[in-house]
């Protein structure tokens, strides 16, 4: 439960992050159809006047949200792909990060958002995309190319094979947690998972001599 926060006496900055997180968890408890801007604004006892100053619809103040979440999932990834010297590192280290924080109870608590509303609101599955498995596709498919440009590893395409990479890597164990059928697993059975994946993974992309 976020605390109430006094906003006249805050940071513009201090009460931006106020309102996406009492906004966060609204979206979380109640759904996006059912929560309204006036219902934000009760929640975070001010007037709806304040909360339009930062944001202008309920749609603007989800995408918010949504980025913010998602940027604690990106961020990491991002790190990891600058630095990796050799797919197996890469895929090991991205993999692991990433199935990690997609089971940590925000990251569930989104997927369970946009599974259940995005049909009656495609904004919602617009924005999950946008700011989740797009931007995880704009840090994983640069680098699969610059291994490929490199020699290492025959991949020609990258935005196909990043995409199956995450599949394989999400697997059954994300569907499960997100389901509730088991609570958010271990580090050591996310690295079991993830190993399992990059080794079939590697060895379906690896750069074989030629047959003679």
């Amino acid at each position: 439960m976020v605390t109430n926060l006094r906003l006249g006496r805050t940071s513009p900055d201090e009460r931006r992050e106020h309102i996406l997180a009492v906004a966060a968890e609204a979206f979380a408890l109640e759904g996006y159809g059912i929560t309204s801007m006036s219902t934000i604004a009760a929640r975070l006892g001010g007037s709806k006047a304040t909360l339009y100053k930062y944001f202008a619809s309920k749609e603007e103040l989800f995408q918010a949200v949504m980025q913010r979440k998602c940027e604690a999932v990106i961020g990491p990834l991002e790190e990891l792909a600058d630095a990796a010297s050799d797919p197996t590192t890469l895929l090991l280290s991205f993999g692991t990060v990433f199935l990690s924080r997609l089971c940590q109870p925000d990251a569930i608590e989104i997927h369970r958002t946009v599974h259940g509303e995005a049909q009656r609101f495609p904004e919602v599955a617009r924005t999950f995309f946008a700011f989740g498995p797009e931007a995880a596709y704009s840090v994983l498919v640069p680098a699969l190319g610059r291994f490929h440009a490199m020699g290492l590893i025959d991949c020609p395409e990258p935005r196909l094979a990043a995409e199956q990479f995450l599949a394989m890597v999400r697997g059954d164990l994300h569907l499960r947690v997100s389901s509730g059928l088991i609570p958010p697993p271990p580090e050591d059975e996310i690295e079991r998972q993830v190993a399992h994946a990059v080794h079939i993974f590697v060895h379906g992309i690896a750069r074989h001599p030629p047959v003679i």
